[in-house]
């Protein structure tokens, strides 16, 4: 549906709390931040004016690439 069209795609990362139960912890540890982290990315029209999709609240070391629909 969105062939013709330019899109900007980003990710960034948010700091959260850290979870409690060990494992859950190391799910949402990124060590580029150092931080316990949700990823979200963000693709909005190449204008900048309208938001196309959002996708958040995913574990942060995921990769930038692999949150792409």
């Amino acid at each position: 549906m969105l062939t013709e069209y330019e899109l900007i795609v980003d990710s960034y990362e948010q700091a959260r709390e850290r979870p409690g139960d060990n494992k859950e912890q190391e799910k949402y540890y990124s060590g580029k931040r150092s931080n316990h982290t949700f990823k979200t990315q963000m693709i909005i029209w190449s204008t900048g004016r309208d938001i196309v999709d959002v996708v958040a609240g995913l574990p942060g070391p995921k990769s930038d690439i692999t949150l792409f629909p």
